[in-house]
């Protein structure tokens, strides 16, 4: 399953991220990655919510998976124009939390 390699890869940028910003709880996490990685988004939130985020500071987060395709046009954070999507895509484009402990 690439979904389950692919969420492996990502967790601890995730982690890193959340770390960097002081949060102990993390409410909401939102992903763009590119069709030609080949999963599902839903499959990808399974692989995230019910075996990464387990036990973490980022159990209960709020999790939204947009799958781009190639030629396909979307805007990435920081940016203010449209980009077109190569289909590789893979980033975390917004994170939310509470900062402390959690």
């Amino acid at each position: 399953m690439h979904e389950h390699g692919l969420a492996k890869e990502l967790w601890p940028q995730m982690r890193r991220i959340a770390e960097e910003n002081g949060f102990g709880k993390v409410t909401r996490v939102d992903m763009t990655v590119g069709s030609l990685h080949g999963v599902r988004a839903d499959f990808l939130a399974h692989s995230l919510v019910d075996h990464a985020f387990a036990g973490t500071i980022f159990q209960g987060a709020q999790l939204n998976i947009a799958v781009v395709d190639p030629a396909e046009s979307f805007t990435p954070p920081g940016r203010r124009e449209p980009v077109t999507a190569t289909g590789w895509e893979l980033m975390i484009t917004s994170m939310e939390g509470q900062r402390g402990a959690s």
